[in-house]
């Protein structure tokens, strides 16, 4: 079964505008010093679930129109997103916990930091399992699931970035 590419069109979309208003808040607010280390995580974290949204919602229009096997363009198109949500999971957490150590507990709750984890980790084991055929039925929902994962993700990096402020 092919992707529902009417909702990869419209998960595209939300992501290219969640990049364009962290675009717009980062120039808004961007003061002379630069930012701070939390928001740049944040920011960072936005902008990489974003794209991350955006870039997998955009690949199977390419794949599944040159490739002739479902199979093997389901395979690609879930490799890519496990890759994408590998690559992450080798960055954020890191990182996050780093932040926490060095004094921004109360900005890194530890459920913000399972949610964003979470996320990550959900969408690696979901697109291995499409990848390697372990789900079998509806794998056009459990990828838009995981895209979905991604615009939640950015969409709270966004919330938090802009209304919980460094002190």
């Amino acid at each position: 079964m092919e992707p529902d590419f009417r909702a990869l069109q419209l998960i595209a979309e939300i992501s290219l505008g969640i990049v364009g208003f962290s675009a717009i808040l980062i120039a808004l607010s961007r003061s002379k010093d630069g930012f701070s280390a939390p928001d740049t995580f944040r920011i960072q974290l936005l902008t990489y679930s974003a794209f991350g949204a955006m870039f997998c919602a955009l690949i199977p229009f390419a794949i599944f129109s040159e490739t002739g096997s479902i199979g093997m363009s389901w395979f690609a198109v879930s490799g890519m997103l496990f890759l994408y949500s590998c690559i992450g999971l080798s960055i954020f957490p890191k990182r996050v916990l780093n932040l926490r150590k060095h004094g921004y507990r109360d900005l890194f709750p530890v459920q913000i930091i399972s949610i964003q984890i979470g996320i990550l980790s959900m969408n690696a084991i979901l697109s291995a399992m499409i990848m390697f055929d372990i789900i079998q039925v509806n794998k056009n929902g459990i990828y838009l699931l995981c895209l979905m994962f991604f615009i939640v993700q950015s969409t709270i990096a966004f919330i938090r970035t802009v209304f919980v402020r460094v002190e």
